[in-house]
């Protein structure tokens, strides 16, 4: 059988990359022949979340959405059309719309809470022509709604899904594992990855940036890597640009996994990636207590779930002078990443809602 996928971002785009790309190899060996299309072209993502630029996305935008409008002509030749997040960026469900008169039969995959309104700032102008509510016209027309986690699935059974099936963000884990080399002597990293668009969920944390480097001094350092706070930059607070080639090496480089985030109906759809990130390469992660990360993380077991300020401190703090803690909570979360979060666990699951919804 032959499946086409659309998805909305480059290889670049963390969220394709890991709900669909790394599938592909596991899928296609399973004999289920596999094309991905992205909506962005690299050049438009380039400078998608940057300030400014607004005719250079405009014009790119519409040359992606042209070839976008192709993806109709390649679905005829597929037993089924797998969309994840959305098939346009923008506008109402008028692609998905096209595919059920078609005939088309096609899954919807989603791993955010997309039904809510949200736009990155660098994009405000083109806000307005989001449509968050088509999200369950989609979910409606779709054989299987394949969402992220319970949250996200409970959205989808209330918007009238014929079928729901739960399948979380996993990783590689022949590819995302601890470092093989013992780390040289120097300061202790407390990490951070993610991008432009959850970087604002650092600003609120600067006092716990402030009062761990008071208490631990010198032999710590905070490292963001994709994502950057305002000027000035807090002392023992280093920005680095994350880079689809040096991604593991850069997890790999951490100590201790951070995950700050405010409690709402946006994040409380986020499928506790970076939190899943942080336990494969063998390392504690140290999240707030909001959605999927309170099944992920295990608090005092594979990393702490600390409820405010001073929690945040303590724990990273006892973390930090405690080299034994660390590597205990790092190897067990290491642990719970190969049974629950593993591509080789999921790759099966994916596969036998693939072929049920081609009727296959």
């Amino acid at each position: 059988m032959r499946v086409l996928f659309l998805v909305p971002y480059p290889e670049q785009g963390a969220s394709n990359r890991f709900r669909v790309l790394q599938f592909v190899p596991c899928l296609e060996a399973a004999g289920i022949g596999c094309r991905v299309r992205p909506f962005y072209s690299e050049t438009l993502w380039r400078v998608l979340y940057q300030p400014g630029h607004f005719w250079t996305k405009l014009a790119l935008g519409v040359a992606c959405s042209l070839d976008r409008l192709l993806d109709l002509v390649r679905s005829v030749r597929c037993d089924l059309v797998f969309i994840h997040r959305e098939a346009f960026p923008v506008g109402p469900a008028w692609f998905e719309t096209l595919l059920t008169w078609m005939g088309k039969p096609y899954v919807y995959d989603f791993d955010d809470a997309l039904f809510l309104p949200n736009v990155a700032e660098s994009n405000r102008l083109f806000g307005r022509l989001k449509c968050p509510g088509k999200v369950a016209r989609i979910i409606r027309g779709s054989r299987v709604a394949v969402a992220g986690n319970a949250y996200l699935a409970g959205y989808a059974e209330s918007a009238g899904a014929r079928r729901v099936e739960i399948v979380p963000t996993v990783v590689d884990t022949g590819r995302f594992k601890p470092p093989q080399a013992e780390k040289t002597p120097g300061k202790l990293v407390i990490g951070w990855i993610g991008s432009s668009t959850t970087a604002a969920f650092l600003e609120p944390f600067r006092k716990v940036f402030a009062r761990v480097r008071d208490r631990c001094g010198e032999r710590v350092e905070f490292r963001l890597v994709g994502g950057k706070l305002s000027e000035p930059l807090p002392q023992g607070v280093a920005c680095a640009d994350w880079s689809l080639e040096s991604e593991i090496e850069q997890l790999q480089s951490f100590d201790i996994g951070i995950m700050p985030m405010p409690d709402n109906e946006w994040t409380r759809g986020k499928c506790a990636f970076k939190a899943i990130e942080y336990l494969s390469v063998g390392i504690p992660a140290v999240c707030s207590p909001v959605g999927m990360n309170l099944e992920v993380v295990g608090d005092g077991l594979s990393g702490y779930l600390p409820p405010d300020e001073d929690s945040w401190v303590e724990a990273l703090c006892r973390l930090v002078e405690d080299d034994d803690l660390r590597r205990s909570l790092g190897s067990a979360g290491r642990r719970v990443v190969e049974r629950k979060f593993s591509v080789e666990l999921w790759a099966p699951e994916l596969e036998r809602i693939i072929r049920s919804a081609a009727g296959n």
